[in-house]
């Protein structure tokens, strides 16, 4: 059965049109509604599918190792698939180790000419002209000569990894100077008060 209290109003009101049911009500009246249609529909469908159930079984049974293959996550009906839990784990390894599309000079430098073109668009549209001067600028530099992968051009338009940090990994160095003037509330002056 479907958890229909998550869903909107709107949703459950398609769902309703879609049983024929009527529509009007608070959410409340909706989902009891929902609830009972349900309810009717499940002995009906268990008196026609008792014939049908080892068919079911046995496509519930392919359907979980699929799942298993394809998320690579041990669960309680994959324990029942032992060797293909393995086999697909194998599978899984080369994707993860696949490495992006390298791409040529000229195609980072039309990827970067169209970005800032769009750049310039929005900045004189919204009418920011120090926006648009400094694009245009960019635009000028990437068109004489390219982008290099270590500036944020780069790093905007996707060709660099966003996680990777410049210099030593760490970004500050979250040290501070107690000795600075204002420093510490405590002393004042070589007192304390």
């Amino acid at each position: 059965m479907t958890d229909y209290t998550t869903q909107t109003v709107a949703q459950l009101k398609e769902l309703l049109k879609g049983k024929g049911l009527p529509t009007d009500g608070k959410k409340a009246d909706l989902v009891s509604r929902l609830t009972e249609a349900d309810e009717q529909q499940q002995p009906e469908q268990q008196q026609s599918q008792g014939e049908n159930e080892s068919v079911v079984e046995d496509t519930t049974q392919t359907t979980v190792s699929e799942q298993v293959s394809t998320d690579g996550a041990s669960s309680s009906a994959g324990a029942d698939v032992g060797p293909e839990e393995e086999s697909t784990l194998t599978v899984i390894q080369p994707v993860e180790k696949e490495q992006p599309k390298v791409l040529t000079a000229e195609e980072r430098k039309s990827l970067a000419v169209e970005l800032l073109k769009k750049k310039v668009s929005r900045a004189e549209k919204f009418g920011d002209e120090a926006g648009a001067e400094a694009a245009r600028k960019d635009l000028i530099r990437v068109e004489k000569f390219g982008v290099e992968l270590g500036t944020a051009l780069a790093r905007e338009i996707g060709l660099v990894d966003k996680s990777l940090g410049s210099g030593s990994g760490r970004r500050h160095n979250h040290h501070h100077n107690k000795f600075k003037k204002g420093g510490s509330k405590k002393f004042k002056h070589g007192k304390r008060h």
